[in-house]
Parts: C-alpha cells; sequence; structure tokens
C-alpha cells in the first residue's frame, strides 16, 4: 500500500481531497498545510512537514502556490516520490542540482500540466516511434495564463512525448500593428526528431499532426489547445498517472530534466523576441 503525505494550503481543492480517499491501493498518511492555513477533514494533520515524509511514499503539493527549491531538496534527499501542482520557480543552477538528486534518489517525479489531458499526448495511450514530427497550430488561452508559460507547459508536454533532449531551436516572431502576435518555433531534438509549433495571440482553430515511422494521426480543434480537452476531474487524474507512472518505475516521463528543456527553450524563444522587441 502506497503511504501519500498531502502538503497543501488555503489554495488546496477540499473535493480533491475527499476524492483522495477513494484511491486503491493507496492510503493518505497525513496532511500538512502551510503558513496559517487549517486543514478540516478526515486525515491526520501534522504541523511539521519533515514528521509527514517520515512516513509517507510519495508527497503530493497541491498548492497553486510555486514551492521553494529547499522543500523540494529536501523531499528528494529523503528519497520521496513527488508530485508537483505547479511548476515551481527554479533558476538553471537549482533545476540542475535538483536532476542530480532526482537520479540519485531513484524516484518518480511528476508536474501537472493541462496539456497532459490530451489524448494524443499522453504517454499511457501511445508510445510513438521514434524519431518523429510534430506539427501543430494553435493559440493562446490569454486569460489565466501568460504566453510565456502557457508555452512553458506546452513545450514541456511536447518534450515527455518526443522523450530526448533538445538541440537546437529556430524562432520566427511576428507582431502585428494592432498587438497581434504570431510565434513560429522549429525545435530539433538529439534522437532527430522535429517540433514545429505555430502560436498566435488571436484566436484560431487549430491542427496537430503526428508522424513517425509507426504512421501519422492528426486532430482539429475549434478553442486554444490547452482548454480543448477539458475534463472535470483533471488534477484527480493527474494523481492518479503518478500513482501509475510510481507502480510501473517509469521515471523519465515527467522529471525535472525536462523542465530544464523547457525553460531553455523558452528563454531562447524570449530572448529572440525581446531582440527584436516583440513583448512576450
Amino acid at each position: 500500500m502506497l503511504k501519500l503525505g498531502i502538503f497543501g494550503d488555503q489554495t488546496s481543492n477540499p473535493e480533491l481531497m475527499r476524492q483522495l480517499k477513494t484511491m486503491p491501493e493507496v492510503t493518505v498518511a497525513g496532511v500538512y498545510f502551510s503558513g496559517n492555513a487549517t486543514f478540516d477533514g478526515d486525515f491526520k494533520e501534522f504541523f511539521t512537514p519533515i514528521e509527514l515524509m517520515e512516513i509517507s511514499d510519495a508527497i503530493l503539493i497541491i498548492s497553486d502556490k510555486s514551492i521553494s527549491s529547499d522543500l523540494i531538496r529536501l523531499i528528494l534527499r529523503k528519497s520521496k516520490h513527488i508530485y508537483l501542482k505547479a511548476i515551481p520557480n527554479l533558476n538553471i543552477r537549482e533545476m540542475k542540482e535538483l536532476i542530480d538528486l532526482e537520479k540519485e534518489a531513484g524516484i518518480v517525479n511528476f508536474i501537472y500540466n493541462p496539456f497532459d489531458f490530451i489524448p494524443h499526448f499522453d504517454p499511457f495511450l501511445n508510445k510513438y516511434e521514434k524519431p518523429m514530427l510534430i506539427n501543430l497550430r494553435t493559440c493562446f488561452e490569454g486569460t489565466t495564463l501568460k504566453p510565456a508559460n502557457e508555452m512553458l507547459l506546452l513545450v514541456t508536454a511536447i518534450n515527455r512525448v518526443i522523450q530526448s533532449n533538445y538541440r537546437k531551436t529556430d524562432v520566427v516572431g511576428i507582431e502585428g500593428s494592432e498587438g497581434q502576435l504570431v510565434v513560429n518555433v522549429r525545435i530539433e531534438y538529439e534522437n532527430s526528431s522535429v517540433a514545429n509549433l505555430t502560436v498566435s495571440k488571436q484566436k484560431t482553430s487549430g491542427y496537430c499532426e503526428i508522424l513517425s515511422t509507426g504512421g501519422r494521426s492528426n486532430f482539429e480543434f475549434q478553442s486554444p489547445l490547452s482548454i480543448s480537452y477539458p475534463n472535470p476531474n483533471q488534477e484527480f487524474t493527474s494523481i492518479n498517472n503518478f500513482i501509475r507512472m510510481i507502480q510501473v518505475q517509469d521515471k523519465q516521463l515527467n522529471s525535472f530534466a525536462n523542465l530544464l528543456n523547457g525553460v531553455r527553450i523558452v528563454n531562447e524563444i524570449s530572448e529572440h523576441l525581446r531582440f527584436n522587441e516583440i513583448k512576450f
């Protein structure tokens, strides 16, 4: 039985907490709420994070707030699997250090991503042969996410599908007179895969084509890709996927190395656009 320790705060979803009680082959060891937040529920409450870590096999960080690298480092040093609801605000040096700790600990690290719920991007549904080619056209959601943050989520989801470090990027940005923006990015990977991404601020229909030696698949969508496949239980489903990854010992699908690749790609996009005096 896998023991889960839950780290939360006032932003944590009470309904999700109730759903976690229903998960098979899993038990909740306890809950730790940071700051002045109080927990009102059936789980045992802990008042120090270390005490809860000691009796848990995996830690769920179900807070909308970005957590510190110090807390992540502590969890990894105790060799606990870790689920993060929000992408942590880390610099390159911190990510490299966490990559080393992640490898040493041999744990599963999973970062929640709304693009995970696109069926063609789901690693449990698809095992694409490599190399592969992805052609994608979409638009930014633009309401709850900043363009750079949304691009990071998209790129890390695609990195997970391709399962390789990126080798180089080519970026073209076009800004119209009325503030419209189109960004085209070609990403080449070390396993010879290529992703061609065209993302605009202007609302438009989208299209995605995935080609590999195993065949071709494509799909169309009418809204921004990040919200084209709504799932009322996204967070619970995401945690279930995290548990499945622990059970099959898949440590490659969603790691800090993937995040580092994504951050470097988005930094290159931002630098190119900034050089051309385009806000991103």
